[in-house]
């Protein structure tokens, strides 16, 4: 760390003093541009600066006119310049805002590099072409779009649109408005003169056909599109003149005639009057026949009328059309008020059919089955004629209830009639039998029945009978109920006495109250069977009574507290039901508080002990009635929460078959989460429900494990196949050593690892599975890569071969060599030498064979040719291996180091020139040339050197693409 500050301060130490230096020489340069006498030397410090404002001033005084275009260029390369950073983007425009020299300021706007430099001189560009240039070509679209704001030239304009096509829609879009704007705007002119000329035309006709005043209201109407037409450009002198001429024409010839006509006008404009007021007065009396209020239909009926009676006649024809008109509507009108009025009349009918509907429902007596058929059949009469009507649905509902209730006493009526017989012989052996208290009931029985025969409308033939037979058994019926009298007056004795027993007796409190309630219910019991009481054994009794009572009083009066204790608590509980019910609200209402306190007041309610007789009832009906309102409201929420149950349980059995299920599980972890019970229904109800809900939800997160285990085969299989491959690869790179079919193999296993690479594989097996393919692939290059190296090694031996054999043969012709080959023998030599392979060297070799054997057998031209080449091919096989000592990087005779030099600086040239990488690119084409150069004089040393290339190029191209 201590060595880094230190390194930095000596950097910065550096570049102080760097920057020292660079400002010294500035201020030199300044003074020699500024007061030197020559003008060359000025223009050499000029290109130098880098103080912008002091070119400008050079730029503008400087007398010598080179002086001041060194200074514009230099100027502008400055400002242009993106990569100098001696001025900052912030001088720089800051000069550029004070420049006035436009031609610099176009050329910074196209050329430099910095777009805030061109934003700044594009806000200052005049010229059209520029501004065209930049819209199309800078590269910085808010430039592009500033350049077209600024741009208006039609023809630059049109350029713009012809060039930038779709490289920037906006500028498209902005020129295109442009041009349209442009060529509106010199459209004007035209249009605007052509629309005056219609106006004065439009003038020139005003008052011909003598429609005074729909000519007076069109004169208004054309003096505005003038005043319209003038705003937007002045009129011309000639057609302003003619269009005030025509106007002052119009209301001169107005003026007389009004003044002329004056009576007639007036006549003319009343009747006009009258005429729009009657027909405002038809108007409205058309909407009143479609007034549902008959009150409001007749106050605007009178109202209508005598406004139409107050106006004065019209001409004949028309008042003859609006008097039909009127009556017409009148008559209509007075159609809808009859109609409003009958349909009012049917509706207070029907309400009152209505009460007397609910008024035979409410009875419980039995319903006259004649006057029910009445009211029904008048009723449904008025809902027939009032089917929208709130009371014609009522009536209807109520006829359906009592048609139900006529058809159910009927049918009882017919029962009491079939058992009618059988009661009348059970009531005659009762009476028989002396049996008064089962005889009483039955004929009470059998008198209810006839009347309930009568009112059903059943057939009278078969009750005349049995009515007859019943008059016969009444006198029986009052014997036994004398009978009867006289001994409740026997038992009322006896009760008497008993009482008084009780007036002395020793009882605790309670047995004596008890007592006493058992005889007096004794009393009344008697009372209740129809036998009235003796006023001497009641007086006797009550006075008894009375005397056990005041001994019982204490107690009596404790437990009447008690009750009535009993029936505060009780209206208190009732009360706090009924408070409950007022002031909850039902949409929010947390319902488990709610079924807890109701039971709980149900258990409070229990609890509470006795009260009195006279108050029992009704607190129960109280009690009880409140609770159903909180039953109901419970049995709606059970049967709600029972719905959205079932509505879940639906939801999520569509999940099961969902395509997307991952979509589908989160939605049925949300519907769970949305089970909830507010009131419960029987355990086994909500049993059922829960286990049909918990199914479903199995059934699509069972999806989700087959998937899942679906999803994990896949990948085995995935991982098995890559595997397989793998194995598959290295038993071919172990087995295979032809390059041609390794290097095939490669591109087919690489392709079908590809197709597997699309394929998912467990994630912690990818790693090492791509090593191992990585691996194998590199064995098989390896293989190849040998087995092509090999190969090339054979060609290249078998060609060196090839040129010895040709070499041999060739100086065998020439005579240069004591074995010469005979050509039956080179033939047979070359054939056996001869390459399966068909590249261009093999086929320049055998060219070169064939030549050689043409020229043994005695062709003259081929002989002849063959001795030039065997003078020429010694300087070339001596500067092929000269070059190829080069590449190669072997070492070359001291003698031919200039030559060599030589050679290295045009071979540096061209890969200057070219881009060529590879310093070994030309090696196979000089080996290529080097054994088809041939025949040459035999050289021992340069054949030395062509072995020490040969040898040194060999390892260094194994890479290198064989050309044999």
């Amino acid at each position: 760390m201590l060595f880094a500050r230190f390194l930095k301060k000596r950097q910065q130490a550096a570049a102080e003093a760097h920057q020292a230096v660079a400002s010294k020489s500035q201020d030199s340069l300044a003074e020699q541009a500024r007061q030197s006498e020559n003008p060359a030397r000025r223009r050499d410090a000029v290109r130098q600066l880098q103080n912008l404002p002091l070119l400008r001033q050079i730029l503008s005084d400087d007398v010598d006119v080179g002086v001041r275009e060194t200074a514009s260029a230099r100027l502008r390369h400055l400002l242009c310049d993106s990569d100098l950073q001696t001025v900052s983007l912030a001088e720089r425009i800051d000069e550029l805002s004070r420049i006035d020299d436009l031609q610099l300021i176009e050329q910074i706007a196209s050329q430099a590099s910095a777009p805030e430099i061109r934003r700044a001189a594009l806000d200052r560009v005049q010229s059209p072409a520029v501004l065209a240039q930049c819209a199309v070509q800078d590269p910085l679209a808010l430039n592009r779009g500033l350049a077209i704001e600024r741009l208006h030239d039609r023809q630059s304009l049109a350029l713009v649109v012809r060039q930038i096509g779709k490289k920037d829609k906006h500028v498209y879009r902005t020129a295109r408005e442009k041009l349209c704007m442009i060529a509106e705007r010199e459209e004007l002119p035209s249009r605007i003169r052509a629309q005056r000329e219609d106006i004065c035309t439009k003038a020139e006709r005003l008052g011909r056909l003598g429609n005074w005043s729909q000519d007076r209201a069109l004169l208004e109407h054309l003096d505005r599109q003038w005043a319209v037409l003038e705003a937007e450009t002045e009129a011309e002198a000639d057609v302003r003149a003619r269009y005030q001429a025509e106007r002052e024409r119009f209301l001169k010839t107005d003026a007389d005639f009004r003044r002329e006509n004056a009576t007639q006008i007036a006549r003319h404009e009343a009747l006009d009057t009258t005429r729009a007021e009657r027909q405002a007065l038809l108007d409205e009396l058309s909407g009143v026949a479609d007034l549902t209020d008959e009150s409001e239909i007749g106050v605007r009926r009178e109202r209508i009328a005598m406004a139409w009676n107050a106006l004065s006649a019209l001409p004949d024809p028309q008042q003859r059309g609006l008097d039909a008109r009127y009556q017409e509507l009148i008559q209509a009108v007075d159609t809808a008020r009859q109609a409003l009025a009958d349909r009012h009349r049917h509706a207070e009918r029907l309400r009152r059919t209505v009460a007397q509907a609910q008024r035979l429902l409410d009875d419980t007596r039995a319903l006259d089955h004649r006057k029910a058929r009445v009211v029904l059949a008048q009723g449904r009469a008025l809902a027939a004629d009032l089917p929208d009507n709130d009371d014609a649905r009522n009536f209807l509902i109520l006829a359906e209830r009592l048609e139900s209730r006529l058809s159910h006493q009927r049918r009882h009526a017919e029962q009491r009639l079939a058992q009618l017989p059988q009661r009348l012989a059970e009531l005659e052996s009762r009476l028989a039998a002396g049996e008064l208290k089962k005889a009483d009931p039955l004929y009470q029985s059998l008198q209810a029945g006839l009347e309930l025969i009568q009112a059903s409308e059943l057939p009278t033939e078969a009750t005349a009978e049995i009515a007859n037979r019943l008059r016969v058994l009444a006198p029986q019926l009052r014997e036994l109920q004398h009978w009867r009298r006289w001994g409740a007056d026997q038992h009322r004795e006896g009760l008497c006495a008993d009482m008084e027993a009780l007036v002395d007796k020793e009882l605790p409190l309670e047995a004596l109250a008890d007592q006493l309630h058992t005889l007096q219910m004794d009393w009344k019991g008697l009372d209740k069977s129809g036998s009235p009481a003796n006023q001497t054994l009641w007086e006797r009794f009550h006075a008894a009574s009375e005397s056990v009572y005041a001994r019982c009083r204490p107690f009596m009066e404790h437990q009447a507290a008690e009750r009535e204790s009993n029936r505060l608590a009780r209206e208190q509980v009732c009360q706090q039901i009924e408070d409950f019910l007022s002031k909850v609200d039902w949409e929010r209402v947390d319902w488990k508080k709610i079924l807890r306190a109701e039971r709980e007041t149900r258990q409070t309610w229990a609890a509470i002990g006795a009260t009195e007789g006279r108050h029992r009832k009704a607190l129960e009906r109280r009690f009880h009635r409140s609770l159903k309102q909180l039953d109901q409201r419970l049995d709606a929420e059970r049967k709600l929460n029972q719905a959205h149950k079932r509505n879940l349980i639906e939801r999520v059995r569509t999940l099961v078959d969902a395509p997307d299920l991952d979509a589908a599980i989160e939605r049925t972890k949300s519907l769970q989460r949305e089970w909830r019970t507010t009131v419960p229904a029987r355990q086994k109800d909500e049993n059922r429900l829960w286990q049909s809900f918990r199914a479903a939800c199995d059934a699509v997160f069972e999806r989700r494990v087959a998937l899942h285990q679906a999803q994990t085969n896949e990948l085995k299989d995935n991982l098995a196949a890559r595997e397989s491959l793998c194995a598959e690869a290295r038993t071919f790179a172990a087995s295979e050593t032809d390059p041609q079919r390794l290097a095939a193999g490669l591109r087919e296993f690489d392709e079908r690892w590809r197709d597997l690479q699309a394929l998912p594989i467990p994630r912690q097996s990818a790693s090492q599975l791509a090593r191992r393919w990585h691996d194998c692939r590199d064995e098989l290059e390896r293989r190849t890569r040998v087995g092509e190296e090999q190969q090339r090694q054979a060609a290249l031996d078998l060609l060196q071969r090839q040129a010895d054999l040709c070499e041999q043969f060739e100086l065998g012709v020439l005579g240069e060599t004591p074995d010469a080959l005979d050509p039956a023998d080179a033939r047979q030599q070359w054939n056996q030498l001869r390459s399966e392979a068909d590249s261009p060297l093999n086929k320049a070799l055998s060219a070169r064979f064939e030549f050689a054997l043409a020229a043994a057998v005695g062709e003259t031209g081929q002989l002849a040719e063959l001795r030039r080449r065997f003078a020429d091919n010694a300087r070339q096989r001596s500067r092929l291996c000269l070059q190829l000592e080069i590449i190669a990087g072997v070492d070359s005779p001291p003698e031919l180091a200039q030559q060599r030099l030589e050679f290295q600086v045009a071979r540096l040239a061209e890969r200057m020139v070219e881009g060529e990488d590879d310093p070994l690119q030309g090696a196979t084409q000089l080996l290529r040339d080097w054994y088809l150069c041939g025949p040459a004089p035999r050289d021992d040393r340069l054949n030395a050197r062509f072995e020490r290339v040969r040898h040194a190029l060999m390892p260094k191209r194994t890479g290198e693409e064989a050309t044999v």
